[in-house]
């Protein structure tokens, strides 16, 4: 924390009926809209235009002293003690594709470090709350990681494959091997699903922006979980490269020994046999 403000006492209220504004507008946009390609080569579709301008419009009356960047319209009034990232929907891909695994996330930041966080399944009307140093809540219910300390025992959520790079892959496999089993591209709902205690570990590739890992952050650590880079620094604003997550600081030690290739947990002969025999497991 930058300055140690305290969050307006009514901040979760707000931010839940901003979200449930914002996942009104994917369920009834969800059959009718557009999609379009970015500079970058990227998809966007109009939900994500709509999503965002609906969170503007509501932190702008809500925050009008507060700062807002998100991912479809920029930086408005940069340079604030606080500001709002927003990342409309996380998974434009699969959204687009009619796959569930996507969501809308939104973070305040004080200066540079998250403090707020929440991921929002639209379909399901699931709101996932995080403040740091506070709790995290699933809905209004507190919600708490698992208690895991030993990577055998862990259950580990991969992104996307493609988002690993050559720097990043050999720790991909490595975690394959020495899990109980994984799951992939969960996205932002592996990260809730981490705090509330069904994940142990989830990894991400290091093609993110603030906007994609911000808001994990405090719905992690609220929920008791650990969040880091992959070198082990906190994150923040300015962070950059791939991102991991685990529900206890023992089994984090491991992960990340483990993704720099200096150790981990030894894969017992029996554990060996199941990743050989489930190398390509049904669907």
């Amino acid at each position: 924390m930058t300055s140690g403000h305290r969050l307006p006492g009514n901040i979760r209220d707000v931010v839940g009926a901003i979200v449930a504004s914002a996942a009104r507008v994917v369920r009834d946009e969800f059959d009718r809209f557009r999609v379009e390609t970015k500079a970058d080569g990227s998809p966007v579709t109009s939900v994500d235009l709509a999503v965002e301008r609906v969170i503007r419009s509501r932190l702008e009356k809500a925050y009008p002293d507060h700062g807002i960047l998100g991912e479809e319209y920029g930086h408005d009034r940069p340079g604030t003690d606080w500001t709002w990232l927003i990342d409309p929907i996380d998974g434009t891909r699969q959204f687009a594709a009619g796959l569930p695994n996507y969501g809308i996330l939104l973070a305040l930041c004080e200066g540079r470090t998250p403090r707020l966080g929440v991921i929002c399944q639209p379909v399901l009307a699931d709101v996932y709350i995080g403040i740091s140093g506070e709790g995290a809540w699933r809905n209004g219910t507190p919600i708490r990681v698992a208690e895991t300390s030993l990577l055998a025992e862990s259950i580990v959520c991969f992104s996307d494959p493609d988002a690993f790079d050559a720097a990043t892959r050999p720790g991909l496999e490595r975690m394959r091997v020495k899990s109980r089993w994984n799951v992939y591209d969960g996205g932002c709902l592996s990260f809730a699903a981490l705090a509330s205690g069904r994940l142990a570990v989830s990894v991400y590739g290091p093609n993110l922006d603030s906007y994609d890992f911000c808001p994990l952050v405090p719905v992690v650590e609220g929920a008791g979980g650990v969040i880091t880079d992959w070198h082990g620094a906190s994150l923040s604003r300015d962070s950059v490269g791939a991102v991991v997550a685990s529900c206890s600081a023992s089994l984090h030690s491991r992960v990340l020994a483990c993704l720099a290739g200096n150790g981990g947990e030894a894969p017992s002969s029996n554990q060996s046999e199941q990743h050989r025999r489930h190398e390509h497991p049904r669907r």
